[in-house]
């Protein structure tokens, strides 16, 4: 695969959001260095092509999005005057968008990320302090609740489920950027300190890999992800 050429999208995107749904990749929102994008394409690798889908409700940048059920999930972001609680779903089938039941809170630069039946809004900006709040939104009934706040605020952070545990990782608090790292458990609600990364963090993404051949090289084992104390 390596030297395989990726074709340019339609429009230029930095913040932008990005899921995966059916082997399919979507590039929804972000900046083109002039407006708040309110676009969105959709990638086939088996083509390698762009294809241009309906516009959302919204401009956003800044925003984050996952995929759950058939569908593909925004949520916040930052019109470049202010930042957002909306949400809104993507139907494929219709090619359509359609603003669900908004977030309790303003969050740019939130992860967010499906976990079970559950789209999980993690962290972020307000528009004026970096948040440690988490929601989680329930599609069935389209209603959000909240859950435990995360133990360090951070926006702009890495999250990923792995292991039945929810991560978040690094980002910025408001002052620095840090490598502080922790997950969540689904079934106690609550979080727990990780060991940190090796060196601070912002504005990263992470991803799950599977099939590296001498894995226990290159991780720590579940039961010693060790939880440090202050």
């Amino acid at each position: 695969m390596f030297g395989f050429q990726v074709a340019p999208m339609y429009e230029r995107r930095c913040y932008v959001s990005v899921a995966v749904l059916d082997r399919l990749l979507y590039a929804i929102g972000g900046f083109n260095g002039y407006n708040r994008l309110k676009t969105a394409e959709r990638y086939d690798s088996g083509s390698n092509q762009w294809m241009l889908l309906s516009p959302m409700n919204e401009r956003r940048s800044d925003a984050s999005a996952t995929s759950l059920h058939g569908k593909i999930y925004v949520c916040g972001g930052f019109t470049g005057i202010e930042c957002l609680f909306t949400a809104e779903s993507y139907n494929p089938e219709t090619n359509q968008w359609s603003l669900i039941r908004p977030m309790s809170s303003r969050r740019s630069g939130v992860g967010v990320i499906s976990f079970g039946d559950l789209i999980y809004a993690v962290g972020g900006f307000d528009g004026t302090n970096r948040l440690e709040s988490a929601e989680v939104y329930d599609p069935s009934s389209n209603t959000w609740h909240d859950i435990e706040s995360m133990i360090n605020p951070r926006s702009n952070f890495g999250i990923e489920v792995m292991d039945d545990r929810l991560f978040v990782v690094g980002g910025f608090n408001g002052f620095r950027t840090c490598s502080k790292a922790e997950f969540y458990n689904q079934k106690t609600n609550e979080w727990v300190e990780a060991r940190n990364m090796g060196i601070s963090r912002s504005a990263l993404s992470c991803c799950l890999i599977s099939g590296i051949a001498d894995v226990s090289r290159y991780v720590t084992d579940r039961d010693s992800l060790t939880i440090q104390e202050e």
